[in-house]
């Protein structure tokens, strides 16, 4: 899309870019060299996901309570790298309060719907940003999934990478032990291209991965979302990829441990907002994000600290680095909202449910990429997830990029 009318979409869609940055994406786009000269990515449009600081722009996390903060004073450093690397920033985009749900809505700024479904979540509106055209690349955070369960309601590729692998520097934190950026894309190799400008690594390895389906995560799932992601790994095993059934794999244990004992990186943000929590700003929380808050806030210390040492445990028996777990991204497709978000009782079964699949790489500090495989009957997209060894990141995505080659992956391409 031209830059002037990037522009103006961006505008016309609040629900979606809460700050945009007209005049800085201009000057940037006068400064680009002839193509040709320089790398892939080179004058894209980037959107960034509002705990990412932006120059000049209020990060508010996507809270009033953040509104009077002052505005960056400097970008955050993935944000420097991309503008060093000819990316041109549109602005930035919604999420769910603080990023603290997996559903996607935002009651104080409206929430990106799709066709009356719920987005996902925390990094709705980055996905929203790529999958209406306003931009060709959007940067997230992925905290338990905040990158790619939006990406697979879209119909998008998501990308959550090994925890260190981009700077930190400038993005506000949900939870520490467990936060990342994350990227949103219509392509693998978009994906593959945008991760060397931010990670600094240009490495393309060619390997040839074993793809393992976890048959246990896969049956937890709607028929539709299990038939689907089997098809896909039957697919790539028909395109000379090596693959495998088994029963469950370390993603499925380190799903049974956060039932068991709940998710840490909710303790964590408890922790993080301990102050507001106390104050009488908390009222003016979503309702739904502020009873999560409550909740994570009873999470035993003990259990927690338990937890974080057989996730540490259990990362260390992975089979192989040249082994990929294939899991579905979200057990269904993206549900209606308006049920959804009337009523705090199913939203919270349904926002674990939403992020029981992506929890599990989360809690392992695995890499981890979502690829669109298929649509239900009422044309809801289902996403493929692939997990990686702990730093193959580049590994992972060059699997994606010849996955979507060699199956045709197409996706939401407007």
């Amino acid at each position: 899309m031209p830059l002037d009318r990037a522009l103006t979409a961006a505008r016309a869609a609040p629900d979606v870019f809460l700050a945009v940055t007209g005049e800085r994406a201009r000057r940037e786009a006068g400064r680009l060299a002839p193509a040709s000269q320089q790398g892939a990515l080179y004058g894209a449009t980037v959107s960034w996901k509002d705990m990412i600081a932006v120059a000049g722009v209020v990060t508010t996390a996507g809270s009033k309570t953040r509104l009077n903060t002052s505005a960056a004073p400097e970008d955050a450093e993935v944000v420097r790298r991309a503008t060093a690397a000819g990316l041109i920033t549109i602005g930035t985009t919604n999420l769910s309060e603080f990023a603290f749900s997996g559903i996607g809505q935002n009651p104080h700024f409206g929430t990106p719907l799709i066709a009356g479904r719920v987005p996902g979540g925390s990094s709705s509106g980055a996905a929203a940003s790529v999958a209406r055209g306003v931009v060709r690349l959007a940067v997230g955070t992925d905290t338990a999934g905040s990158c790619r369960v939006p990406a697979a309601f879209h119909g998008l590729f998501g990308f959550r990478p090994t925890r260190g692998r981009y700077p930190m520097t400038g993005v506000l934190p949900l939870a520490p032990n467990y936060d990342t950026v994350g990227l949103i894309t219509g392509t693998a190799h978009d994906l593959l291209d945008l991760d060397a400008v931010l990670s600094g690594e240009a490495d393309e390895p060619d390997t040839t991965p074993q793809i393992w389906l976890d048959q246990c995560a896969t049956a937890q799932t709607t028929s539709e979302v299990a038939d689907t992601v089997r098809n896909a790994v039957e697919a790539a095993r028909s395109q000379a990829f090596s693959t495998a059934h088994k029963p469950r794999s370390l993603l499925s244990d380190a799903k049974d441990l956060i039932a068991q004992h709940g998710w840490p990186g909710g303790a964590d943000a408890a922790a993080r907002y301990h102050d507001l929590i106390q104050s009488k700003a908390f009222a003016l929380v979503d309702p739904l994000v502020a009873a999560r808050l409550q909740r994570a806030a009873r999470l035993s210390p003990d259990a927690m600290a338990k937890l974080r040492t057989s996730a540490v445990d259990l990362r260390g028996l992975w089979p192989a680095p040249d082994v990929i777990i294939a899991l579905p991204t979200v057990p269904f497709g993206a549900p209606l909202a308006e049920p959804l978000l009337s009523d705090p009782e199913p939203y919270e079964h349904i926002n674990q449910q939403a992020l029981s699949l992506t929890m599990p790489a989360s809690l392992l500090d695995l890499p981890a990429v979502t690829l669109p495989v298929g649509q239900t009957a009422a044309g809801q997209w289902i996403g493929l997830q692939l997990v990686g060894a702990h730093h193959c990141d580049r590994a992972l995505l060059m699997a994606a990029c010849k996955l979507e080659r060699s199956l045709d992956l197409k996706g939401h391409c407007p």
